[in-house]
């Protein structure tokens, strides 16, 4: 028996912040993945960092078990620490493919458990689109449907340590803009309970830069100025990682995209990582 479970990983997060004293984010899960395959076919652990195989034995302890007696593999086209989810998208494939070949059942719930006791975590493994608090794990609304939209991925350079970050952020929380905060929630909200791209691109722009006194991105000023100019809708950061996202609607032609893309990737001495479209997040199952 084989078990193939893969999840979505994020262009960072459509926004992120703080709300009347607590943490939040809402997710942005695009068509790039985690996949884990579980099997008897073979043995040994192979792709797993210290995240995964941690996520690992908090699922078999979950379960009353030590011995864990299938072969299981992971792969991913995520890069690591740069805020596009790979450690949350690793830990839910791991903590589903395990119940799976066990044949146990489970919920998001308790991939969440799992996941935040390991680290501040991005709910990709949501159905639909999640506003969570990643912190605690709690989920603040869920919306099944994602307005049809794509980006341009442009990175950094350099990785950033999520844990050590958002420590960090906790303590300067003083800096918060309270008021726009709030406004750029309600932007959020609006236009995902309305499906409106646009809309949804601009609370991406917002909290982008909202973001910057916690993780200054040099760039993202001039990128945004370029972007605009191309015509893209709005802007998202990894707001504790090195990725930011130009969004287009889904109509608009890739080519020209990935034209526009490289040419602001050279001017500002910058990554064009490719064009990825905004999916609805949830873990995959596949049993052969």
């Amino acid at each position: 028996m084989k078990i193939v479970v893969r999840v979505p990983g994020s262009c960072g997060e459509l926004v992120q912040g703080w709300s009347e004293g607590s943490p939040f984010l809402g997710t942005c899960p695009i068509n790039k993945y985690t996949t884990v395959e579980v099997s008897s076919d073979f043995s040994g652990r192979y792709g797993l960092g210290e995240k995964s195989l941690l996520a690992l034995s908090l699922t078999l302890s979950r379960l009353g078990k030590t011995d864990f007696p299938y072969g299981i593999r992971l792969t991913s086209e995520l890069p690591r620490g740069k805020g596009m989810a790979s450690s949350s998208a690793d830990i839910a494939a791991v903590v589903v493919a395990v119940m799976e070949i066990l044949g146990q059942p489970w919920t998001e719930q308790f991939i969440m458990d799992i996941a935040t006791a390991i680290e501040p975590t991005d709910g990709v493994f949501c159905p639909g689109i999640v506003l969570m608090n990643h912190i605690t794990g709690q989920v603040l609304a869920g919306y099944r449907q994602v307005p049809a939209l794509q980006a341009a991925v442009f990175d950094l350079g350099g990785t950033v340590n999520t844990c050590e970050l958002h420590a960090q952020v906790i303590v300067d929380k003083s800096k918060i803009d309270s008021q726009a905060m709030a406004a750029m929630l309600a932007v959020f909200r609006e236009a995902m309970t309305a499906q409106d791209g646009t809309a949804l691109a601009s609370a991406a722009t917002q909290s982008a830069f909202l973001n910057q006194d916690n993780l200054y991105k040099q760039e993202l000023t001039a990128l945004w100025q370029l972007g605009k100019a191309a015509g893209a809708l709005g802007v998202n950061v990894a707001h504790s990682g090195t990725v930011i996202g130009l969004w287009w609607p889904a109509q608009a032609g890739q080519e020209e995209i990935s034209r526009q893309a490289e040419d602001i990737a050279r001017q500002l001495a910058v990554s064009f990582r490719g064009i990825v479209q905004l999916r609805p997040g949830g873990v995959e199952v596949r049993r052969t």
